[in-house]
């Protein structure tokens, strides 16, 4: 029976099927109230099945808490062995009484059995670790252990690093140990952890772009990480990960786009990775115990034994690996559509032909756990697969701030006041700007006061002993680059405020004028002065030509650099 579970165009819900040689892959069912953000991970220890997670989206935050759930498939058999009494058939002769009671019970035992075969509600890790990405996690001999990544504060520039908590009991319930950092990535950037135990030990294996390369440590007796084989020997496909620069594009918090996927199969430590930070055809390499072999596609060949395009596998992120009937499992959210592909590996046939799973739609990488279910004496051995819906989030547009107050929201104008005007010349005095700062004082229609200052200029050049207005021409005019008022009390070191106007030509009467609305001043004495790093442009061809009479083939300009002018007003 499948759980209630709320469609949703943003697929969050986590959903699960079960693989078997016999029955292919199961119709996918969801789980109710269990939402994910992101891809979830699995693994099994002392017949409970452990599933965790990054729980539902939280706005924008990308570091997220971790969540986790559980399942013991035996603790689900004595309601099974109920469902069964109650379901025996009835003696010959039986009444209708009888035959009431009986529909009675097996309605009750299957609504028992529904509700054992549920999974845990999510509860948070210890009792909050956060985590930017999937965490790891493995069953070590027993013990339950997960490696996530804490980033703290990536969006001031740290460095993120690699923490480590396990599961322990307390008083007959499972409670996570206090993390402790992982020593042994150094100075590194590790990302996209995985966990495998193999020959007796730990593996974990991380992406490190900032040396180009993949990691692989593994965890000794006393509980430290060392790199596997010398730190030489650590590194794996080291021409395929781009660098740290190369990455800059890509969102700190964002993390990797998928986890690394690991698992053990047939005596060796097998590991598929994508080519990119964000996904891209899938790499393959295995770890006999003493050293990785080439890294191959993860994809079936042609007619002719090579890898091409039609051939080789593209993720959208990454895939889940598990080793399951003789086989290596692959299943990874193809980059061409929302579905999911499953394909496996031999060591003869190398890997087959994929195939999209119908109804089990996710672009999000999956986890893959061989487990196994049933009575007693009757286990049988399947793979479970979980997954996340398919991810349409779009993030909201945020509101659009108030416009600021505009001259249109002026109601009133008090007495301007008129500052000092100030004389600018270029070269050899033949142009000359004149320019000089207003102040109004006004009320808004909104009841606030408020400050017009009018920047007031006049270009003039000098001609036959006499001062023109300079109008340009249709070649150029003089040009006010933009510029700032910059405002304060008088006898202050500092501005109180600055505001920024554009600037723009001169009209045809040589002049400039623009007004500047000033909002959110108290009440006080200010000096409004216009910044002396600003200049008039004045020239073109027209002005060699029209002043001088001169005819020629040289652009020429004149500069004039402005000096601060000023004025003081009470408001």
């Amino acid at each position: 029976m499948a759980d209630d579970v709320k469609q949703q165009e943003d697929d969050q819900n986590l959903w699960r099927a079960v693989y078997t040689a016999e029955g292919g892959w199961s119709p996918a069912v969801a789980y109710a109230h269990h939402f994910s953000v992101a891809a979830p991970v699995l693994a099994e220890a002392d017949g409970t099945l452990y599933c965790v997670h990054r729980g539902a989206r939280r706005g924008e935050a990308e570091q997220l808490p971790v969540v986790w759930t559980l399942f013991t498939p035996a603790a689900a058999q004595p309601f099974v062995a109920a469902l069964e009494e109650a379901s025996k058939p009835l003696a010959e002769g039986a009444t209708a009484e009888q035959a009431e009671q009986r529909q009675a019970k097996i309605q009750a035992a299957a609504a028992a059995l529904t509700e054992a075969r549920k999974w845990t509600p999510d509860r948070h890790v210890w009792p909050r670790v956060y985590s930017a990405e999937t965490p790891a996690l493995v069953n070590d001999n027993g013990t339950l252990r997960m490696v996530f990544t804490q980033v703290d504060s990536w969006r001031s520039g740290a460095t993120p690093s690699l923490w480590e908590t396990h599961l322990t009991n307390e008083g007959g319930r499972p409670v996570w140990a206090e993390p402790t950092p992982i020593r042994g990535t150094g100075r590194e950037y590790p990302l996209a952890p995985a966990m495998a135990e193999f020959n007796g030990a730990v593996h974990l294996l991380y992406v490190d772009p900032q040396g180009r390369s993949l990691r692989h440590l593994v965890r000794d007796a006393q509980g430290g990480w060392r790199p596997v084989g010398g730190a030489a020997d650590s590194k794996i496909g080291q021409e395929r990960i781009p660098s740290l620069q190369e990455m800059k594009h890509f969102r700190k918090t964002s993390g990797w786009a998928g986890n690394l996927g690991l698992a053990v199969h047939d005596g060796q430590l097998h590991l598929v990775f994508p080519h990119g930070p964000s996904g891209g055809y899938l790499l393959h390499s295995a770890f006999d115990g003493d050293k990785w072999g080439p890294v191959q596609p993860a994809s079936p060949k042609n007619a002719e034994g090579e890898y091409d395009r039609e051939t080789v596998q593209v993720s959208r992120r990454s895939a889940a690996l598990a080793s399951f009937g003789g086989k290596l499992h692959a299943v990874y959210p193809s980059a061409k559509n929302d579905k999911l592909v499953h394909l496996t590996w031999t060591k003869d046939g190398e890997w087959s032909q994929p195939v999209e799973l119908e109804g089990h739609d996710s672009n999000n990488t999956p986890a893959l756990l061989t487990f196994r279910e049933g009575p007693v004496g009757e286990e049988r051995e399947a793979l479970l697969l979980v997954h996340r819906g398919v991810n349409r989030y779009v993030p909201p547009v945020p509101p659009a701030p108030p416009a600021p107050p505009s001259l249109a929201d002026v109601a009133s104008r008090g007495t301007t006041v008129t500052g000092e005007t100030v004389s600018d010349y270029g070269p050899g005095a033949w142009s000359c700007v004149t320019h000089r700062i207003l102040a109004t004082p006004a009320t808004l229609k909104n009841g606030d006061k408020a400050l017009i200052a009018t920047v007031d200029m006049t270009a003039e050049y000098y001609w036959g002993f006499w001062w023109y207005r300079d109008s340009g021409s249709s070649y150029s005019k003089p040009h006010m680059s933009s510029s700032t008022l910059w405002i304060r009390k008088p006898g202050d070191k500092n501005f109180a405020r600055h505001a920024d106007f554009a600037g723009g030509r001169f009209d045809s009467s040589g002049k400039f004028r623009t007004d500047v609305l000033i909002t959110g001043l108290e009440p006080g004495t200010y000096e409004i002065g216009l910044s002396s790093s600003k200049s008039v442009k004045i020239g073109g061809y027209w002005w060699i030509e029209h002043h001088f009479k001169v005819k020629t083939d040289r652009e020429y300009y004149t500069q004039i650099e402005l000096t601060k002018s000023a004025t003081t007003i009470t408001v």
